[in-house]
Formats: C-alpha cells, sequence, structure tokens
C-alpha cells in the first residue's frame, strides 16, 4: 500500500520523530504530561479580542510547525485565537505499544541525519512563505536538534495523555471556545479525541484527511465540523473527503461543511493567507456572528 499524506500508516506512525528547535519553532513551550515533556508551542492571542483556543495536531511524519499545522499557528493569534501545537508519535492504536528501547534508540541515531535535513527544507520553506505572507519577525535562537525527553528516556507517554494534558492546559487558561484541528492523520485524531476526552471541544476542523478508519464516523456528534481540502490534494483523499460529504447529507447532519481552496496542495504553501481567512471565518460565523450583528 502506498503511503499518502492524510493516510494512517501504521509503521510510520511508530517511527521516533526528531523535532528541529530553531528560531521557526516559535513560541516553544514544552508541555509537561505528569512528570516528563513533550515537545509543544503555544501562542497566545495578539487582537486583543480573545476568541478561543485552538489546539493542532500534525500529519503523519511530521512536526508542530508543519505544512498547514504551522500556517495556522502562528497566523491565527492575530484574529484572537490561542494556538497550541503538539508533539504527536503515534496515530494508531495498533502503534500505542512501546519498542524495547535498544531499538528505539538505535533508530534515532540510525534517522538522525535524513531526519535534520528533511525538517531543515521544509522549515526553510515555511519561514520565506511566512516571511512573504505576514512580515512576521522571526525569533533568534541557537539552532539545536533535540529528540522529545520522553522518547529519548524510552518512557511510554500515550497519544491520550498527550491530548488529554494539552486540552487541559487550554480548559484551565478559561477558555469558553476550545477547537480541534488536524491536517491528514490529525484530523482522524481530532474526531476520534472527541469521544476521549472530557474537555468540552466546541468544533473540529479537518483539513486533508483521507478514509477514517473503521469505527471512527463524524456522524454521532453535534458539534459543528468543517473539512477543508485542497483542490491540489491526492484523488484518495478528495474521495474520501466527498463520501464523507455524501454521508452526512443523507444522515441530514446540519453540522457539517466541506470548502475547498483551490490551488491548494499539502503545504499550501501559495494559500496561507487564504486558509487562515477561511479557518478564522466559519468559526466566527459559529461562534460570533449573531453576538456582533448590530
Amino acid at each position: 500500500m502506498t503511503l499518502q499524506a492524510g493516510a494512517l500508516d501504521e509503521t510510520s506512525a511508530a517511527k521516533p520523530q526528531i523535532l528541529r528547535q530553531d528560531s521557526i519553532t516559535k513560541g516553544y513551550e514544552p508541555l509537561a504530561v505528569g512528570d516528563q515533556t513533550i515537545a509543544s508551542a503555544y501562542l497566545p492571542q495578539t487582537l486583543g479580542i480573545p476568541r478561543g483556543a485552538i489546539l493542532l495536531l500534525h500529519d503523519i511524519n511530521e512536526h508542530i510547525d508543519s505544512a498547514a499545522i504551522g500556517i495556522l499557528r502562528r497566523q491565527l493569534p492575530g484574529y484572537g485565537w490561542n494556538t497550541l501545537s503538539i508533539k504527536i508519535i503515534r496515530f494508531t492504536e495498533a502503534s500505542e505499544q512501546e519498542p524495547p528501547a535498544t531499538e528505539e534508540g538505535a533508530a534515532v541515531v540510525d534517522e538522525a541525519n535524513s531526519a535534520e535535513q528533511a525538517e531543515t527544507d521544509e522549515a526553510a520553506a515555511t519561514e520565506a512563505e511566512n516571511t512573504s505572507a505576514d512580515n512576521e519577525n522571526t525569533e533568534t535562537a541557537d539552532t539545536t536538534e533535540t529528540a522529545e525527553p520522553a522518547e529519548a528516556e524510552f518512557t511510554a507517554i500515550t497519544t491520550a495523555q498527550r491530548l488529554d494534558a494539552a486540552l487541559l492546559k487550554l480548559q484551565q487558561q478559561g477558555h469558553e471556545n476550545i477547537v480541534l484541528i488536524g491536517q491528514g492523520a490529525g484530523g482522524e485524531l481530532a474526531l476520534k479525541t472527541l469521544n476521549e476526552t472530557a474537555v468540552p471541544v466546541a468544533a473540529v476542523i479537518m483539513i486533508n484527511t483521507g478514509e477514517l478508519a473503521e469505527g471512527t464516523s463524524m456522524t454521532e456528534t453535534a458539534i459543528p465540523i468543517l473539512e477543508i481540502l485542497g483542490s491540489r490534494q491526492k484523488d484518495t483523499i478528495k474521495q474520501a473527503v466527498l463520501q464523507r460529504q455524501i454521508q452526512m447529507k443523507t444522515e441530514q447532519k446540519t453540522n457539517y461543511q466541506l470548502r475547498q481552496v483551490n490551488g491548494a496542495a499539502h503545504y499550501f504553501a501559495s494559500s496561507s493567507r487564504r486558509l487562515t481567512n477561511l479557518v478564522h471565518g466559519w468559526l466566527y460565523t459559529q461562534f460570533f456572528e449573531e453576538e456582533d450583528a448590530p
């Protein structure tokens, strides 16, 4: 089977991830999970009018500043949204089991060079895009490469624990509207989290998410759901999204909407502002439009 962005893959999900922490990772702030920490980045809203908080979930083999997730986490604070992005290691139930310490440790060493190059290339592309789109100032910091402390010590921090810690942080900050946004496999993870968290979630946005795993469905929730599809995304992703749209219409679910971003592929390199405007516009309609009406 060919792995595509947005598809769940056990092998890829279990592979160690190396986070490149440098000036691109604006707002880098390790998140406490019990007595350990995981990689995360938090940015407070800068509008002066707090709208709520957004937890962002990246795709398989990506990181907290990847693709649409990186764009949204940096741009949405200007619209009044606090953003939090966390590192996800595993995306499937089967890969929750930790590999033996010696095997994972060896894998981290073997993959360091290739992971560094991939992260560097993507970070450079993201930096150029956001500099031209937003004229954002980046912070100067020493460039270091770190694996997450928890994974380096080979202790088991499950995906559920990561999500619980992130959502609890946002809840304790007093945000009334907490939104989940996931790209690719992160979109499916966001949907699954609705049934597994005690923290109230106000809305879910799924970006270029492929076919859902058996047992995962969006028909059982009443909260607003938005799917975003790039017009240049792979056909398998398009088909999965359109099938879900048909299913929601067939079951007369009114809490679901689909929006397409013309010209956008996985990274939204030429569509960053359109993506952010779409996300904020939809959220504003869901939560604030009636309040602000004269």
